[in-house]
C-alpha cells in the first residue's frame, strides 16, 4: 500500500506544490482546505489524479476522519501580512483550534505529523542569524502578534503531543517561501513586488535595508519531504542562509520584469529589520539547504505571475460632488483610470488630484476612516481592502462615512 498524506491547507501556494511533489513519489494525497484563499491556477491539473482528493473543509472545525493515513502536514494558516493584521482571530483560530484538530487525526491514526511553523516566532530578533534555540522577541498584542502567537501555539501543542500522547511530531519555521503558482493578490513581497511591476507600477520599499531570507517554493518542498521520512522533532529552520536586502530584491524584480519603479521610504513598525536562518541543524538532521539562486527562482516567478495574469480593469470613479467642484471643470468626467487592485486605482486618482488624497488615503497610504469605498455593493473593507482585485469594468463609490468627510 502506497502512503496516504493528508494536507491542511493543501489548496494553498504550497500545499499545491507538496500535493504534485507526493503524487510524483506515488503517494495518495487528500489535501484539506476550507478555500478561503481562493483556488490556484494549478488546483485543477492535481485534480485530474486519481490519487488526489479535495475536502473543503474549515480545518478550525474538527475532522471526522475515519480513512488511514501516513501522515499528515499541517500547513492551514492565513498568510500575507496585511491579512493576518486585519483578521487576527481567524489567524489565531487556524493555529490553536486547527492545530490541535490536525494532531488529534495524526494522534488517532499514529501518523506522523510535520506542522509549519514560521520566522515569525523570531519577531524582530537581536541574534542574527537565528538559531531554533533563540527564543525570539515577540510582542504579544502588537499588530503581527496574531499570526506570531498563532505559531507560537502551534509549536507548543505540537511538543505537548509528542511528550504527552507520544505523537510523531515535526516542526519546521519556514523563512519567506516563493515561486511560481503565487498569487497577484498575494501581499507577501516576492509576489506584491512582481504584481506592481509587471504592472509598470511604484514597489514601495520601506526600509530598504531590512534583510529577509528567500526560499524558493522547490527547496522548500524538498526540505518539507525530508522532515516528513524522519523522525525528528524539531523545530528545523529552512530557508536561505544568505539574506538579501528588501532593496536589492525591488531592484532584482524590475530588472527581471523590464518595468516599474522603485521607491524607498522608512521602516514599518513591528517589521523585523533582519531576519536570516541559522540552518546547520537543516544540513545536519536532514541533509538539506536550498539549491536554487535567487535570480533563477526571481525569473521562474515572473514568468509564472507574467502568464497568469490578467489585464487591468477599468475603473470608473463616483465620488461626491462636492470632491468633483475641487477639480478644474477641464477635467475629463467621470474620472477613469487602469488598475489591478483598489491600492493602485486610489494611488492614481490621489496623485492626479492631489487635493483628493486627505479625502482618501492616510500618510500609511491605507483608506482613511472617514470614508467608504464601495464596489458593487460591498465595503472594500469587507473584501480585501486595499488589496481587492479589480477586473472587467467597475465602478468605485466613495461616500463620505461621518462627518467631515
Amino acid at each position: 500500500m502506497s502512503d496516504h498524506v493528508l494536507i491542511t491547507g493543501g489548496a494553498g501556494f504550497i500545499g499545491t506544490h507538496l500535493s504534485a511533489a507526493l503524487l510524483e513519489r506515488g503517494a495518495h494525497v487528500t489535501a484539506v482546505d476550507n478555500l478561503s484563499a481562493g483556488r490556484l491556477p494549478t488546483l485543477p491539473a492535481l485534480l485530474q489524479y486519481e490519487r488526489f482528493r479535495l475536502v473543503e473543509h474549515d480545518i478550525t472545525v474538527p475532522l471526522d476522519w475515519s480513512e488511514p493515513v501516513t501522515a499528515v502536514m499541517h500547513l492551514a494558516s492565513p498568510i500575507g501580512p496585511a491579512h493576518v493584521r486585519e483578521h487576527p482571530v481567524s489567524t489565531l483560530m487556524a493555529g490553536s483550534a486547527g492545530t490541535v484538530n490536525a494532531l488529534e487525526i495524526a494522534r488517532r491514526h499514529q501518523a506522523r505529523i510535520v506542522l509549519v511553523s514560521s520566522a515569525e516566532v523570531y519577531g524582530d530578533p537581536n541574534v542574527q542569524p537565528q538559531p531554533e534555540s533563540y527564543r525570539g522577541s515577540v510582542d504579544p498584542v502588537g499588530p503581527m502578534s496574531g499570526y506570531q502567537e498563532a505559531k507560537r501555539f502551534l509549536e507548543a501543542m505540537a511538543a505537548a503531543y509528542r511528550r504527552e500522547h507520544g505523537v510523531k511530531t515535526g516542526i519546521v519555521r519556514p523563512f519567506n517561501v516563493y515561486g511560481p503558482g503565487m498569487l497577484n493578490t498575494d501581499t507577501r513581497v516576492v509576489a506584491a513586488f512582481v504584481t506592481r511591476a509587471l504592472a509598470g507600477q511604484e514597489l514601495i520599499v520601506n526600509g530598504p535595508d531590512a534583510v529577509r531570507s528567500l526560499c524558493y517554493i522547490d527547496d522548500f518542498v524538498a526540505g518539507l519531504l525530508a522532515m516528513m521520512d524522519c523522525n525528528i522533532p524539531g523545530p528545523v529552520n529552512l530557508g536561505a542562509a544568505e539574506g538579501t536586502a528588501i532593496g536589492d530584491l525591488a531592484a532584482l524584480v524590475v530588472s527581471t520584469v523590464g518595468s516599474g519603479t522603485v521607491t524607498t521610504g522608512p521602516s514599518k513598525a513591528a517589521d523585523g529589520t533582519a531576519r536570516c536562518p541559522d540552518i546547520t541543524l537543516a544540513r545536519q538532521l536532514l541533509d538539506w539547504e536550498p539549491t536554487t539562486l535567487l535570480r533563477d527562482g526571481i525569473a521562474a516567478t515572473v514568468e509564472a505571475m507574467r502568464a497568469a495574469a490578467a489585464p487591468p480593469a477599468t475603473v470608473r470613479f463616483d465620488v461626491p460632488s462636492a470632491w468633483l467642484s475641487l477639480i478644474p471643470e477641464s477635467t475629463p468626467r467621470p474620472l477613469r483610470c487602469r488598475a489591478g487592485c483598489v491600492r493602485d486605482a486610489l494611488r492614481w486618482l490621489t496623485s492626479t488630484y492631489p487635493v483628493l488624497a486627505a479625502r482618501l488615503l492616510s500618510p500609511s497610504g491605507e483608506l482613511v476612516p472617514w470614508t467608504n469605498l464601495f464596489l458593487d455593493q460591498d465595503n472594500v473593507r469587507d473584501l480585501e481592502g486595499m488589496d481587492t482585485v479589480l477586473s472587467g469594468d467597475v465602478v468605485l463609490v466613495a461616500l463620505p462615512a461621518m462627518a467631515g468627510g
